[in-house]
């Protein structure tokens, strides 16, 4: 192998970077993370703060998917409680809903099974006037009731802090404000990397968690394997405060509040 000052480079501060960092400093590996900005100033501090199974899943029948993220929302509640709640969630059902009555109460029962052993309740059925009394702001034109489920919400931006802090604890280097300059490149292979003023830091593995930004490190090098990037964009628009402390599981084609 050739020269290495490190095990493992993680270049991106996010909490996809955070979270490989501390779990590779838990099992003795010697790590050092790189953030441009402030950790967690990009995508992982502006997510929808959910923590959740991924219900929608369910009509691709990735029943593994679900699972397994049901019992990553139990793990985060376990060892950051303090960052991660239960949140209650309803999904009205309107005379016009593009999903029934008994096409959502099938895809929560099979939610509540994946569950099994990480269950945070399971879903029940309310009537128009029980909807109405939790949720006056909903319309009641149309309404024939809401499932009541449960998830998780989390403080998103103070969680990856955290991981980056306990990756710390558990000896890994890490560095704000320090961006990747450019790869090292040996053989088509990434050696390295340069960093502040032609400083250079060699690794066995070299990790870009970047996010959105992955494919501007080592764009324009010539690499045996480049990255290509695929990206996904949601959209969140900021309102008044609308529910009483709910979550509402709404179709795009439903304004009813």
């Amino acid at each position: 192998m050739p020269r290495a000052d490190v095990d493992l480079i993680v270049i991106g501060g996010g909490i996809h970077g955070a979270g490989v960092a501390r779990d590779a400093a838990r099992r003795g590996v010697s790590v050092s993370l790189f953030e441009r900005s402030d950790f967690g100033s990009g995508t992982s501090s502006a997510s929808s703060k959910l923590v959740h199974g991924g219900l929608r899943y369910l009509e691709r029948l990735q029943l593994r998917l679900v699972r397994e993220s049901l019992v990553e929302r139990s793990t985060l509640m376990r060892i950051a409680g303090h960052l991660v709640r239960p949140l209650p969630f309803l999904a009205p059902i309107y005379d016009d809903a593009p999903r029934s009555r008994a096409w959502m109460d099938m895809g929560l029962w099979l939610y509540d099974i994946l569950s099994t052993g990480h269950s945070l309740g399971r879903h029940r059925w309310l009537g128009p006037e029980a909807v109405h009394e939790l949720e006056p702001g909903l319309s009641t034109r149309g309404l024939r009731g809401a499932f009541l489920f449960h998830d998780a919400q989390m403080n998103d931006a103070r969680l990856c802090l955290e991981t980056v802090l306990s990756a710390q604890h558990h000896g890994a280097q890490v560095r704000n404000y320090t961006p990747v300059e450019e790869l090292v490149v040996d053989g088509g292979r990434v050696r390295g990397v340069r960093f502040g003023n032609g400083q250079e830091l060699r690794a066995r593995v070299v990790l870009n968690a970047a996010g959105p930004w992955v494919h501007r490190i080592g764009a324009q090098q010539q690499l045996a394997e480049p990255v290509e990037p695929r990206l996904s964009r949601g959209s969140h628009i900021l309102t008044r405060p609308l529910p009483r402390g709910h979550a509402l599981l709404l179709s795009l084609s439903l304004i009813h509040i």
